[in-house]
């Protein structure tokens, strides 16, 4: 019976960030999977965990031995084993010795692209995991890549922090190895908020138990359901709500070794500060959790998360809230500053800050937003407070010169709401203009207003006609100006405020007010790239993708996505109905036949050729339902039209079985072919059948 034992390695490094802790996990399951079987060490699982301070490669199962292996080596073609006397030859001869063996223990085996050759097995025996381990530890860390690397020592190795110590063994032996200048050995250190006292790991098993005893949470889930334990604790003791925002957990996580909470409380004048600067404040730049009400207003408190056990707890708070303060004291200095200053005067400023060196500055480019605002404003086909959507529109990007967002970009748009309502904007125009990146993700809100909605659209569209303008199309996955991210959100604002606006126009309107030596429009490629982001958008809604099909030309055409949207909705209810599937597939064959045909035509049989009575009856189906279908598809009313058209299936599909299209008259089959042109104009009217899957 094979006994098995568990194998670790311990990274000890100088602190990393915890984004990088995140990666090297992953990466160390990676690479010790590939490589283990790469030198046949079979295991029973792979976990890694990481701090800070260190990584940790945990393998369990690990026989004593690697396994057997079977290595072929392959020489000349087969029929040179022997010669017509039966004798060996010399390149056999000389293939078997170069492999340490005789000729007659040689095989033959076919090899592709080579056919039959000759061939010699060597069986290599398993050697100890303790040796293989040895030579596979260095080859793991060796491969972890990271952002940043540093070199530190004279092998120049190259990490993300300098190693101070390797813990390497395998059960109760240790795995000997040299990497960046540092020994393999069995000892490591507990926490360093108790004086990083060293600890000395009897054996693989023995070293989460023996870590832990030190003070140190190796694994990440432990550590992760102790730091939630403390939160819930926290929030029940002072009846209040602790914000465990999943990013802000999960970051530090990777900051503590042994969590401990820290709650505090910080002046109540810091509130009257916009809540979005404090969020800011409290979670991106301190990492601390905020603490609001059970109605989720906020409050005067926060948590932090100290790296060790309880002792000194008063100091570590007052650490804390000494940071805090002084932060939002900076904060404060810049805001009051900023709201003493007419926004006008920041608006000014923009003429200094360059948008693209071939589209001006952010002055400029403002002035086109304005514009291209007040012309959606009136082609949007949805009521709008002009003039709020003109006083937003011009201050979109005044906040991008105040001292406040300077300090703090993240706030940027966010802050140009509070500088607005310092101003004397209404609230509706001052909150499009903190509405004004929104949506900033596929899932996140859009616009609270139709006049943010409208004014986000005209920025989003001159973002998009700028980038085309120049030719900086997103390939790939690379896109460094958010340029689908801005597609998505001009189509989800159209669809979600009912705009009908014609984005064919709305396009060239963008395109135009691009300076002259912006070269290259690139209208088409821009209309295609935004209807890209409409798929996804009816994909999301739970049209199928060969429905969207086929309404695209009428977008490419007339830019109207509501209208689109109304068409596929209606093509997907239809779908059910048993005889549309046929009608269809009629259409599909139809459009065949005219694409093979390459026949000019004019749409207009006449009767006086027809030959067949199915021909007759089929173009008096479609002149009865022309009128009818033709006031349907001007009122929208595309389920009827649709209904219209099922209407001539028993014809048309008579009209396929009975009648020769391509008849050996030439005017009876032009004439037959412009009969099945005016029906696929019609259908055409509706959608692109020949689409549908």
């Amino acid at each position: 019976m094979t006994i098995s034992k568990d194998a670790l390695l311990e990274i000890r490094i100088e602190n990393i960030p915890a984004r990088f802790v995140i990666s090297a996990e992953e990466q160390l399951k990676k690479y010790a999977a590939e490589i283990l079987a790469e030198a046949n060490l079979p295991c029973g699982g792979i976990e890694a965990y990481g701090t800070y301070k260190r990584l940790v490669l945990h393998i369990s199962g690990v026989p004593a031995k690697t396994e057997e292996k079977l290595q072929k080596s392959y020489g000349p073609a087969a029929r040179l084993l022997k010669d017509e006397a039966g004798n060996f030859t010399p390149q056999a001869a000389g293939f078997a010795r170069s492999r340490g063996t005789t000729p007659d223990k040689l095989g033959i085996e076919t090899v592709p692209n080579k056919g039959e050759v000759l061939v010699f097995e060597t069986k290599i025996p398993g050697r100890p995991s303790v040796k293989a381990l040895a030579e596979i530890f260095p080859q793991i860390i060796t491969r972890l890549q990271f952002p940043k690397n540093m070199v530190w020592e004279k092998t120049r190795f190259r990490f993300a922090r300098p190693i101070r110590s390797l813990l390497a063994l395998y059960g109760d032996k240790p795995v000997v190895f040299s990497l960046a200048g540092v020994k393999s050995g069995r000892v490591t250190v507990g926490l360093s908020a108790k004086g990083s006292r060293q600890v000395k790991i009897v054996s693989a098993d023995k070293y989460f138990k023996a870590l832990e005893h030190a003070n140190v949470i190796v694994k990440d889930e432990e550590r992760l359901k102790m730091l939630r334990g403390e939160i819930a604790a926290l929030s029940k003791r002072m009846k209040l709500v602790v914000n465990a925002d999943p990013e802000l957990l999960s970051e530090n996580l990777y900051l503590i070794e042994y969590p401990v909470c820290v709650m505090a409380g910080f002046s109540q004048d810091f509130l009257k500060l916009p809540h979005e600067l404090v969020h800011l404040v409290l979670k991106k730049q301190l990492k601390f959790f905020t603490v609001t009400d059970a109605e989720g207003a906020l409050q005067p408190y926060f948590v932090g998360i100290r790296d060790g056990v309880s002792k000194g707890q008063r100091n570590v708070e007052e650490g804390f809230k000494n940071v805090l303060e002084a932060r939002f004291n900076d904060a404060f200095f810049f805001y009051n500053r900023d709201l003493a200053i007419p926004l006008a005067d920041f608006k000014a400023k923009l003429g200094a800050i360059t948008f693209q060196a071939k589209l001006g500055t952010m002055a400029d480019k403002t002035a086109r937003v304005e514009k291209l605002a007040g012309w959606l404003g009136e082609n949007c086909g949805a009521p709008v407070n002009k003039e709020d959507v003109s006083a937003a529109a011009a201050h979109v990007y005044s906040d991008l010169t105040t001292n406040l967002v300077k300090e703090f970009t993240e706030l940027q748009g966010v802050m140009g709401y509070y500088y607005a309502r310092n101003a004397g904007m209404t609230e509706n125009a001052s909150r499009a203009v903190g509405e004004f990146y929104w949506p900033m993700s596929a899932k996140s809100p859009s616009p609270s207003s139709k006049e943010g909605a409208l004014v986000s659209l005209s920025g989003k569209l001159d973002t998009l006609a700028s980038d085309f303008a120049l030719g900086q199309i997103p390939s790939g996955s690379e896109d460094p100006h958010g340029l689908r991210r801005a597609a998505l959100g001009a189509v989800r604002i159209i669809l979600e405020n009912g705009f009908r606006v014609n984005l064919v126009e709305a396009v060239s309107a963008a395109f135009g007010q691009l300076p002259p030596e912006a070269a290259g429009k690139a209208a088409v490629p821009l209309l295609d790239f935004i209807w890209q982001r409409a798929e996804l958008v009816f994909a999301g809604a739970g049209y199928r993708f060969d429905e969207v099909k086929t309404v695209r030309e009428f977008f490419m055409s007339g830019g109207d996505l509501l209208d689109c949207r109304d068409r596929v909705k209606d093509i997907n209810a239809l779908r059910g109905n048993p005889d549309f599937a046929g009608i269809a597939m009629a259409f599909k064959r139809a459009k065949n036949i005219l694409r093979q045909a390459k026949a000019p035509l004019s749409g207009a049989p006449e009767d006086g050729l027809f030959e067949k009575e199915e021909e007759r009856a089929l173009y008096s189906g479609i002149k009865a339902m022309t009128g009818r279908l033709r006031a349907h598809i001007d009122k929208r009313d595309y389920a009827a039209g649709l209904s219209e058209l099922l209407s001539i299936k028993n014809s048309l599909d008579n009209f396929f079985d009975k009648v020769m299209v391509m008849a050996e008259d030439p005017k009876v089959r032009d004439n037959r072919l412009n009969l099945i042109k005016s029906l696929v104009d019609l259908f055409e009217g509706v959608a692109d059948l020949s689409q549908l899957q």
